[in-house]
């Protein structure tokens, strides 16, 4: 008998069956003996991430799909298969047309990104099968079922396309390149519409540019292709678009290319033409260059003649200044020699009339002093005479001795004869 025992670590799980046939999930940690069952059995752990769901298979025919992060024990009896799958993701500008099977009946519905979808056991994707070019091919080319896709785009796309063998009304075969730019608007009226809306705009493109290309023949399709870039000119395009959800925005006209004939002949007229054009503009450019160097030649006779005229200005309104600056400053001069003498002379005046000042002072002064003097002079005569008058004496007598001064002295006294000659001998 065996008495080893088993050990059963944390986190994992074993499947023990017993002699009767019945099992049992025993989760460690645990110890057990192995004598109580017939085989041991490790059940396998199966997680899935945020971005992964587990696809579980039942034996019973059930089918569950179980978003991450989430985690499911292997059970062989109950399991037939456990698978880890990765979720779709969608982003901004995706969408999912997904199908879902309830009670018999099948719904449609529209997932738009951005998100991550776990799809669920009665969902299934729509696979879109589109004309597009094939691998290693210009794009220009668009050949069926090239496009296996089951994301959606719904922001603006464009495509390249050329429009081979339209013919022109002189039998020319040309083939006609442009771009489509488009966007889809209504995803639901494009799933009910059509089952490839490139086809749809190659057909509808390919019939506009024949029906404008068997306007007129090879050189009026020349002249006229400005139009191909006019988005009236793909009304079938534009109405088709329009009834399968798509939007037309703009069609452009990317050139053309011809049959390797009718190009080699085209060319050689493009060349002869371009000759004769290139001759034509090179006399022109010849008759042009002789009207531009009598041009310029008078003009430089005039800038010269102009040229002379500003210097002769320059060189009087110079000698003007000049002279102008001269009489100023003589002027200046003058003035400053007026006002120098006037100033000297107003000096002069004032130091005369100081003079004259201090003069008529000192005079005063001495006139003053004088006047004083003859002031106490007479004062004392006064006094004399004052005295003598008491003392009695006759003041003529005395002013009359006083005062002669003449070398001759006549006296004339009173006499009794009326009559008095005088002579006085020489």
């Amino acid at each position: 008998m065996n008495l080893i025992p088993i050990t059963i670590r944390e986190g994992e799980r074993v499947m023990g069956w017993k002699p009767d046939g019945s099992y049992r999930i025993i989760e460690g940690p645990k110890r057990l003996w192995f004598e109580d069952y017939v085989r041991m059995e490790k059940v396998m752990r199966y997680h899935a991430e945020p971005h992964q769901y587990l696809k579980i298979r039942y034996l019973s025919g059930e089918v569950e799909h179980r978003p991450g992060p989430c985690v499911e024990w292997e059970n062989p009896v109950l399991i037939e298969q456990i698978d880890i799958l990765k979720a779709k993701e969608l982003n901004a500008h995706e969408a999912f047309v997904v199908y879902q099977k309830n009670d018999g009946k099948v719904e449609r519905r529209v997932e738009l990104g951005p998100l991550m979808y776990y799809p669920q056991p009665n969902e299934w994707l729509h696979e879109f099968s589109w004309h597009g070019a094939k691998p290693g091919e210009k794009d220009a080319r668009k050949y069926p079922s090239m496009l296996q896709f089951q994301k959606l785009r719904v922001i603006p796309d464009q495509m390249y396309f050329d429009i081979e063998n339209v013919r022109t009304t002189d039998e020319a075969l040309i083939t006609v390149k442009v771009m489509v730019f488009f966007e889809l608007a209504d995803i639901n009226k494009m799933l009910d519409q059509t089952h490839d809306p490139i086809a749809d705009f190659i057909n509808a493109l390919t019939a506009d540019v024949v029906a404008f290309v068997a306007q007129g023949n090879f050189a009026a399709f020349k002249e006229n292709t400005a139009a191909l870039n006019e988005l009236e000119t793909y009304q079938q395009l534009v109405t088709r678009a329009k009834r399968i959800g798509y939007e037309i925005s703009k069609v452009v006209y990317r050139g053309y290319a011809a049959a390797p004939k009718l190009q080699a002949m085209h060319d050689n007229a493009i060349e002869i033409r371009t000759k004769l054009t290139l001759e034509a503009e090179t006399e022109a450019q010849a008759q042009n260059l002789a009207d531009l160097r009598m041009k310029r030649d008078h003009e430089r006779n005039q800038q010269e003649r102009q040229e002379e005229a500003r210097q002769t200005e320059q060189r009087l309104a110079l000698a003007e200044r000049e002279q102008t600056a001269d009489i100023q400053r003589k002027t200046e001069i003058w003035k400053a020699k007026v006002e120098q003498e006037r100033e000297e002379h107003a000096a002069k005046l004032k130091q005369e009339e100081e003079r004259g000042r201090l003069k008529l002072e000192q005079e005063r002064e001495e006139y003053a002093i004088q006047i004083d003097a003859e002031n106490r002079k007479l004062q004392a005569q006064q006094d004399k005479f004052r005295i003598m008058t008491e003392l009695g004496i006759d003041l003529t007598q005395v002013l009359v001795a006083e005062n002669q001064v003449t070398d001759k002295l006549i006296r004339l006294e009173k006499v009794d004869t009326p009559e008095v000659h005088l002579h006085e001998a020489v």
